[in-house]
């Protein structure tokens, strides 16, 4: 790896990955392909993040319905965060409370963030709060090397064909605010992950935030912004 682009890794209800210049971000996506009273669930790590072919000019979605759906979260209601600050930066707060309010704002869904708790278990996410947490390689084996966070949701599906989000996590590695990362911005790491969260994939476009390789872009763009409006459609419809 060159010194100028980085990797790292996100997640969303399907695998994503973003290349900050600067940085790169992949992600890792924590499934339940099916509704049951198991409720199983898939981890599937893929450096290719966004159903092929799916969503639209500069987007793509995170995982798809048998009958072309985007998977994403339900029209009302909140998609709730817990945090966990164990190993977070000084200040993360401020970091977590305007990217949770950017996502909000240009996604339309309603992030809120519900309180802290202690928990750590970032695969085999039952329904609930997206847990947010930062880690290193040692507890969280995804984050090895570059890797800058991972994220992901987690669905139900039901006989008709349909689904939706039900739960999720991000977990953004240690080293993003400083050291190996010390000159990329946190926020478009954790808003990245977010867009995974609600359903995003990765875009072919560079100059989208969702591109796989990020060339400093700190704002969304207009393909972002199309996938958002296009998640939020399919939500409310």
């Amino acid at each position: 790896m060159t010194e100028a682009p980085r990797r790292g890794r996100s997640c969303g209800g399907v695998l994503g990955t973003l290349v900050v210049v600067g940085s790169v971000i992949v992600g890792t996506v924590v499934l339940s392909p099916t509704l049951a009273l198991t409720d199983l669930r898939d981890v599937v790590i893929d450096p290719v993040v966004g159903v092929p072919g799916s969503g639209g000019d500069g987007w793509t979605y995170m995982a798809t319905t048998p009958r072309g759906a985007p998977i994403t979260w339900p029209c009302e209601g909140t998609v709730p965060i817990e945090v966990n600050p164990q190993g977070a930066p000084e200040g993360y707060e401020g970091l977590v409370a305007s990217a949770v309010s950017r996502v909000s704002e240009a996604s339309g869904f309603a992030l809120e963030v519900v309180g802290e708790t202690d928990d750590r278990t970032y695969r085999d996410r039952d329904a609930g709060p997206v847990l947010l947490m930062w880690a290193d390689e040692e507890e969280v084996p995804e984050l090895v090397g570059a890797t800058a966070g991972i994220g992901g949701s987690t669905y139900v599906q039901g006989p008709g064909g349909g689904g939706h989000s039900v739960g999720g996590m991000v977990v953004i590695d240690t080293d993003v605010p400083g050291g190996f990362f010390r000159r990329t911005d946190p926020e478009p790491v954790l808003v990245h992950e977010l867009l995974h969260v609600l359903g995003l994939g990765h875009s072919d476009d560079p100059r989208q935030l969702m591109a796989p390789e990020h060339s400093g872009q700190d704002d969304l763009g207009e393909g972002d912004l199309a996938g958002l409006a296009a998640l939020r459609e399919a939500a409310c419809s």
